[in-house]
């Protein structure tokens, strides 16, 4: 195991085994106590608290963030005893996974899910989890792929009296959507601008030779502005592919040179993506994204010292409420009724999508009417019904849902979305890897911001566009557009297509029923049309099957990472 820690709850005497297994990890002790037993690598902070809590990792202070913020936050997994019960808690949204599972004599908690397994006894796959994960996309809850193996999700923490093991919510998204921004447009720019920055400024203090991933996009721009401003030690690598739509590096160089910072440019192509290979190491649960597969090797072979702290401005379309539906007109009308505010509101998303006004009204009326959805999408496009969950598995976050407006539903769903992406990119797996915009007082301050503030003139993510107006390229700031990967995964589809109907009719989820294999026959033999864009669906059921075979193959788990 590289990196990372390894723990045992309960019978200490009965861990022979798992001190075996850190040892052979490079693990070293950091307490052995009453009841537990734990293991981390060298390069993770170890605090210990005068009450007897161990943190490991970065465990930032709540003055950073306001009042209205957890009281610690950053990527810790922190150990503790509450009278009779043992706790582990992971912080809020992103952070140091954790894995765990019972067995005799206690529980194994690890940041692998690998270390885990095999502790524990290697794991049958988990069927109705592989189901759920194709019926709900995206939809990460504390069940894995693995039968035997669980997450504690960000945000919770494990209880453990010794019999029994519960799981508990530590943090909600809705207490921060309550705690509803009063301030002018001009002041949560403000104010977001200070987050970013401190944020950004925590998570670079202690590291030298940062690498950020700057595609020229907004996100990954702000990200880099606040960098400079956090007088970090860094440059920067941004990817294009041979056709214009994925080539953003005019966008790049803008953000390097007014930041002063070097720029290493790569091309990457669809000869480079392949779709039906086996991966190479596998996770907890299926989805390794193959239309990525191309990138990840671009990576790769650029970035061959894998010690390099990597930064990016992945969740930034979600943290900063970029919802393309009519839900924050109806927000806007349900918070001030037919006021002025709530017509501009109607102008601003009408611009911001590029529709007319009359066009928004109507959409808006007919979504009133309609009303809100209930849960997560279902999508049963090319699976069998029949062999589909019909309930969305539970999540922590659930609860007080239907309380809040479609609109900050929306922004959550957006949210949950992306902090399931954060372990699929294999060119993240074994380095660390940070997402600076996902970190809780961001996140907690964009989700009290009001709907409506994020169109503001026209134009999405407006917050965070005039929160950084003045440490960006206008270029940059008021960009609409952002580059795309269509046509290179369209050419690595029509490149594969008839392998990818070998994987899918031939493969273990068709034995099992789930795939309407009618219907991806007819989809395959079909020419691409523009704007049609069902094949990323196959391939994103492909990846699943890709899966199934590499546990059965006997694929090892490749090496977590930290995510930030």
């Amino acid at each position: 195991m590289r990196g990372g820690f390894l723990g045992f709850l309960g019978e200490v005497e009965s861990a022979a085994d798992i001190a075996l297994a850190a040892e052979r990890g490079g693990l070293g002790a950091v307490d052995v106590s009453p009841g537990r037993i734990l293991f981390a690598s060298e390069n993770i902070a170890v605090r210990r608290d005068p009450d007897g809590a161990i943190i490991l990792g970065d465990c930032f202070s709540s003055r950073l963030s306001g009042t209205r913020s957890s009281p610690d936050w950053g990527n810790f997994v922190a150990f503790c005893a509450r009278g009779s019960e043992l706790h582990v808690e992971r912080a809020a949204l992103t952070g140091m996974p954790i894995y765990w599972s019972r067995r005799s004599g206690g529980v194994v908690v690890a940041s692998e899910a690998g270390a885990v397994d095999f502790l524990t006894g290697p794991s049958e796959i988990n069927w109705d989890y592989v189901a759920a994960s194709l019926a709900y996309i995206n939809l990460r809850c504390a069940q894995t792929g693995l039968s035997a193996v669980q997450e504690l999700l960000p945000g919770t923490s494990l209880a453990f009296d010794g019999q029994a093991v519960s799981i508990r919510p530590t943090w909600t998204p809705w207490d921060h959507v309550s705690a509803r921004f009063s301030g002018g447009f001009s002041e949560a720019a403000s104010e977001l601008q200070r987050r970013i920055v401190e944020c950004v400024s925590a998570w670079s203090a202690s590291r030298c030779d940062i690498l950020v991933e700057l595609s020229g996009g907004l996100d990954s721009s702000i990200v880099t502005a606040a960098l400079k401003a956090a007088s970090a030690d860094f440059s920067a690598i941004t990817f294009a592919t041979p056709d214009a739509e994925g080539d953003e590096r005019i966008f790049a160089r803008a953000v390097a040179s007014h930041c002063a910072i070097d720029l290493a440019e790569v091309e990457h192509d669809d000869r480079w993506i392949d779709l039906i290979a086996l991966p190479e190491a596998i996770s907890a649960r299926p989805g390794a994204y193959s239309v990525l597969s191309g990138l990840d090797r671009a990576f790769a072979d650029n970035v061959l010292d894998h010690s390099l702290p990597i930064f990016g401005g992945i969740g930034g379309d979600s943290v900063f409420q970029f919802d393309t539906t009519v839900a924050p007109i109806l927000d806007s009308f349900r918070r001030s009724g037919p006021s002025r505010r709530a017509c501009r509101a109607m102008r601003d998303v009408a611009r911001a999508s590029g529709a007319t006004i009359w066009e928004a009204a109507r959409l808006s009326w007919r979504a009133h009417r309609a009303g809100p959805r209930l849960g997560w999408r279902r999508d049963l496009t090319y699976l069998v019904e029949a062999a589909m969950p019909a309930r969305q598995p539970a999540h922590p976050w659930d609860a007080d849902a239907q309380r809040f407006t479609p609109a900050k539903r929306n922004h959550v769903e957006s949210i949950r979305r992306i902090l399931d992406f954060l372990d699929r990119p294999g060119r993240w797996h074994g380095r660390e890897v940070f997402a600076p915009l996902l970190s809780a007082p961001v996140v907690e301050f964009c989700l009290s911001v009001p709907s409506d503030y994020w169109y503001v003139g026209g134009r999405n993510r407006a917050v965070a566009r005039a929160a950084f107006a003045d440490h960006l390229p206008a270029e940059i700031v008021w960009r609409q557009g952002k580059g795309r990967m269509e046509a290179l995964c369209a050419a690595a589809y029509l490149r594969q297509r008839s392998d990818l109907r070998d994987l899918l009719l031939g493969g273990r989820l068709a034995e099992r029923g789930m795939l309407d294999a009618p219907a991806i026959e007819a989809y395959l033999k079909r020419d691409l049309a523009d704007g049609e864009f069902d094949y990323f669906r196959l391939i994103e059921i492909g990846d699943t099957e890709r899966w199934v075979r590499a546990v059965e193959s006997g694929v090892p788990f490749g090496s977590s990472f930290a995510h930030r």
